[in-house]
């Protein structure tokens, strides 16, 4: 299962990062030295660190329940083996798409930094409001959909107006990222989400 595969190399990576300090210097989303450096590997290898046993829990269980209907949802639309790669290209792409908010908005700023795998989960929940706007969430309790409306509000106002140290706008790209992915791959999915959506219409 390629999702496991993830969650475990993230959190041997993070494990690591919470005892070495300058691993995670080395491997934060950092655009000051991306930009100045050169150091663009870091816009994928941030999302494989994390700052926190909290930060990384909350992130690898988003990722082991989204990231696994995902991964079976491109293996049933492009096929076993293909559906596998694209699943990797995907989570991998992820992570560096929903770093570039940042990475444009910080660039000639050196004390900004960032870590953690919260974009690409942000597109994995996504994919799922895709093909299943209706379903209920367990936390908070409201439809998919619903959800996903508020999230981007809220994500887009964050990234302007809070000083939390939360990279709001890396789930704000990560979300918008995961709805693109699919239009472009499966481009049916539209059809499909209309009609789920107006199927399930609470009227």
């Amino acid at each position: 299962m390629i999702t496991l595969t993830f969650v475990m190399v993230t959190c041997v990576i993070s494990y690591l990062a919470f005892t070495r300090q300058d691993l995670v210097i080395k491997l934060a989303h950092h655009p000051y030295s991306e930009v100045n450096n050169g150091q663009y590997y870091r816009l994928l290898t941030a999302g494989f660190v994390h700052g926190s046993w909290g930060h990384l829990f909350v992130n690898m269980f988003v990722l082991y329940q989204f990231g696994d209907i995902a991964e079976r949802l491109f293996g049933q639309i492009f096929g076993l083996s293909i559906g596998q790669f694209m699943f990797v290209a995907f989570y991998l792409s992820a992570i560096m798409i929903a770093n570039l908010g940042t990475f444009l908005k910080h660039k000639a700023n050196p004390g900004f930094r960032s870590v953690g795998a919260s974009g690409v989960t942000s597109a994995l929940v996504f994919i799922y409001v895709l093909f299943a706007p209706w379903e209920m969430f367990i936390f908070p309790p409201v439809p998919a959909i619903l959800f996903a409306v508020l999230y981007l509000l809220y994500s887009t106002w964050a990234s302007k107006n809070s000083h939390d140290n939360v990279d709001h706008m890396a789930h704000l790209f990560g979300g918008i990222y995961g709805i693109l992915f699919v239009f472009v791959t499966y481009p049916e999915v539209i059809r499909l989400f209309t009609r789920r959506f107006i199927d399930g219409w609470p009227l």
